[in-house]
């Protein structure tokens, strides 16, 4: 017997040895694949698709290895692939404690002019990485894509505050002002960027687009055409540089116009970046139907590949043209963003009034998404871009119980209940807030006020406003929740006492108002309550509170 366990434990180990050591392989080999797909980034003529190959090798092996996602979101980014959010966004999900990467991933998103998935990454950044430089500058370049320029602002001045020397904060803080309406701030902001521009080499490109973009705005052709003259005669300019050139001679009417563009789409015919550009330059200064023209008249292999299919794909939808989305969408495959081929393919079924097969479209789009966030995400964006309520809140539904943590999401689909007037699933969503986070004393209570509404007497409504109550007694939102409660149990003079706690400023919000109507006109003061039910009525309401202040107005 004893012979018998030492066998077992000699080859206990032996396996256990013959397996680690099989990852120690493993490990090794993918470390070899990722050095050498940085090899060929790197090599003076950098080889992409041979990149490609060995991310994929490595992929295959480990789906989880965080610099090969790193690295696939740098190849798709060049190509100006949409599927770099995904990979970004795996990166995070990964690594979600890497400032630099939700960094990234917010850069990336503003790439491709996705401001949820960019404010999104901002969100879950720590404290700590909220007190960097870093931070700040990104957080302000998504808040003024926003048009929210106090932040933007706020978010430069920090920075320039922590990098006293970095000029690149100044160039943002500049930028900002410099579309404000402070007219003495604006000459001081082009004043900057005039400096930065002669005495910064590495931000003078910078320091001259936002000039250019000024003149334009201003409608000072001479200065547009001078400065876009400087900045493509600089070294380090870029496509987009040219196209912004472009812009200056198509407002001036200048005859280098048609020239120059034709030139253009020669040099991006086959450059999956520049086409990017270029094309989305197009869409937007010329027209969706002129771009098509151009896309398809691109050679063949270049059609195919994904950022084109998707350029096309976004034209034929503009343009309305169902048919014809339809029948470029056939026998295409567009690898990790199949499923936003599908939602197309669902587009354009729905355009020619298929609705059978574009329900069984929209299912396998979403069965393709595989329940991944980014996925989701970009489902949930197309369908808010083509106004499908019901797709997106079920969306919306599937992320916040697969993804708790994505308050943003919690909130967009609250708002759009409400909005909806969606007073149960509301409840629901309330319901489910509390079971994960019991000590949310808002979701406790929503859900109060909710249940209260609905006369949902299994929640204990009455129960949960008391606590709610006894534990923030200042809080005018569960004041009032707490007084209505008082008063469906008839409980008047106490709920009157309970809500005239309140400031008088408070009592005013259309938000509250109406329920100190209710509780004035049942204790007998229908004039005052009549003033409180009209201001009610400046406020969003639930069908259910309507009907309730409506009903108490009727009777004054």
């Amino acid at each position: 017997m004893r012979k018998i366990l030492l066998v077992v434990l000699v080859l206990g180990i032996a396996l256990g040895g013959g397996y680690a050591g099989y990852r120690g392989y493993l490990s090794l080999r993918q470390a070899h694949l990722i050095k050498q797909a940085q090899h060929y980034l790197t090599e003076p003529k950098p080889d992409a698709r041979k990149a490609l190959l060995s991310l994929q090798r490595v992929l295959r092996s480990n789906p989880r290895n965080v610099e090969a996602c790193r690295l696939m979101a740098g190849l798709s980014e060049a190509e100006r692939s949409p599927s770099a959010l995904l990979w970004r966004s795996r990166v995070v999900e990964l690594n979600p404690r890497s400032l630099d990467d939700r960094l990234a991933l917010a850069q990336s998103a503003m790439v491709f002019r996705d401001y949820m998935d960019a404010t999104n990454a901002l969100e879950g950044v720590d404290q700590a990485g909220r007190k960097t430089a870093a931070y700040h500058n990104v957080a302000g370049v998504v808040a003024a894509a926003a048009n929210q320029r106090a932040a933007a602002e706020a978010h430069f001045l920090e920075a320039a505050r922590l990098e006293p020397t970095n000029p690149a904060p100044q160039l943002n803080l500049a930028v900002v002002r410099l579309h404000g309406t402070n007219t003495s701030a604006m000459a001081e902001a082009r004043t900057t960027l005039t400096r930065i521009s002669s005495s910064s080499p590495a931000l003078r490109c910078q320091a001259l687009r936002e000039l250019v973009v000024d003149a334009i705005g201003s409608r000072q052709t001479n200065a547009a055409l001078a400065l876009s003259r400087d900045l493509v005669q600089q070294t380090n300019s870029t496509f987009s540089d040219r196209l912004l050139r472009l812009d200056v001679l198509k407002g001036s009417q200048n005859a280098e116009f048609k020239p120059a563009l034709a030139a253009f789409q020669r040099e991006a015919g086959t450059n999956t970046a520049k086409i990017y550009e270029l094309s989305m330059w197009q869409i937007t200064r010329i027209g969706p139907a002129e771009t098509l023209a151009w896309l398809q008249s691109l050679p063949k292999n270049t059609q195919t590949n994904q950022p084109v299919t998707l350029l096309a794909a976004e034209c034929h939808t503009m343009l309305r043209d169902w048919r014809g989305l339809n029948g470029a969408l056939t026998n295409q495959n567009w690898g990790e963003l199949e499923f936003v081929r599908h939602a197309f393919q669902t587009r354009a079924l729905r355009g020619q009034d298929m609705g059978g097969a574009a329900k069984a479209e929209w299912e396998l789009a979403l069965k393709t998404a595989n329940g991944q966030k980014a996925s989701l995400v970009m489902l949930l964006r197309l369908a808010a871009q083509w106004g499908w309520q019901s797709e997106g809140e079920d969306i919306l539904w599937t992320i916040v119980n697969q993804y708790p943590g994505e308050q943003w999401a919690f909130r967009a689909l609250a708002q759009a209940l409400f909005a909806g007037g969606r007073t149960r699933p509301l409840m629901m969503l309330y319901s489910q807030q509390v079971k994960r986070s019991p000590s949310d004393l808002g979701a406790r209570n929503n859900l109060a006020m909710t249940a209260l509404l609905l006369d949902a007497q299994e929640l204990k409504p009455h129960e949960l406003t008391r606590e709610v109550y006894g534990k923030a007694p200042t809080n005018a939102a569960y004041v009032s929740t707490y007084a209505f409660s008082l008063h469906l149990q008839k409980k008047d003079a106490e709920a009157l006492k309970v809500i005239e706690q309140l400031k008088p400023q408070e009592l005013q919000n259309p938000s509250i108002a109406g329920y100190y109507g209710l509780i004035l006109k049942a204790t007998g003061n229908g004039a005052k309550a009549k003033t409180y039910l009209e201001l009610a009525s400046k406020a969003p309401l639930l069908p259910e509170e309507k009907k309730l202040f409506d009903r108490a107005k009727a009777g004054l």
